[in-house]
């Protein structure tokens, strides 16, 4: 087992007033090593809530999320960058590439928090995985010299660099025409089966849903499969 919610609950406000809206409540869901699942719901039903607790980016207001026997529930701060940084990828609707560098040295930024240098070993892993998406030769043009569906797939392969153990897809696709949106959702199915890679995506895509070997409801608070 990857990931375990234990009781989980969010909410935004102020608790015990009007004004405090729950999002997440009493949600206990866990995901298969290796996985790939699709996560549905209307606009505000808190997918990227869930997506981001998942991510270690916010926490519960309570019960617990596990990787492994580890409660991330429970890390400090420091403990919960180095822990996204090493175990963790991201891609999100936008490609949030750093516009003043170059393809390559986008990917190769997520090795600085940790204090490495780009090793020849990652430097081989990040030529076969841009080769892999059919951008190597544009490494090194700048994301204004390259189209979105080529952005989009540079920030697939940033995700990859550390070779994380999951990959949480935020809305992928949303950003590309049909041609590209397909391109990469089966850039991100094929890399996550070849390399073992669990991936959870939020997705309005039925085309990318469709891929996935699950799919989950996200209503009132809770997950339905």
């Amino acid at each position: 087992m990857l990931l375990r919610l234990n009781h989980v609950s969010k909410g935004y406000g102020v608790p015990g007033t009007h004004a405090f809206r729950p999002v997440l409540e009493d949600l206990s869901w866990q995901a298969e090593t290796g996985s790939r699942i699709c996560i549905a719901g209307p606009s505000g039903s808190g997918k990227t809530t869930l997506l981001n607790l998942v991510g270690a980016l916010d926490k519960p207001d309570s019960g617990e999320i596990f990787f492994g026997d580890r409660n991330i529930s429970k890390f400090s701060a420091d403990e919960l960058a180095h822990f996204r940084n090493q175990s963790l990828g991201f891609v999100f609707q936008q490609h949030l590439l750093l516009p003043q560098l170059t393809l390559m040295e986008n990917v190769l930024l997520p090795l600085l928090p940790a204090g490495k240098s780009a090793s020849k070993e990652k430097r081989t892993w990040a030529e076969y995985l841009l080769k892999k998406t059919g951008i190597w030769e544009q490494r090194d043009q700048k994301p204004s010299q390259m189209s979105g569906g080529e952005c989009q797939r540079t920030a697939v392969v940033r995700a990859m660099i550390n070779k994380p153990v999951l990959i949480l897809a935020d809305e992928p696709t949303g950003a590309l025409d049909e041609a590209n949106a397909t391109i990469l959702a089966d850039l991100l199915i094929n890399l996550s089966h070849e390399e073992g890679i669990t991936l959870i995506t939020v997705t309005h895509s039925a085309e990318l849903a469709a891929k996935m070997d699950s799919i989950f409801q996200l209503k009132n608070g809770r997950l339905e499969s």
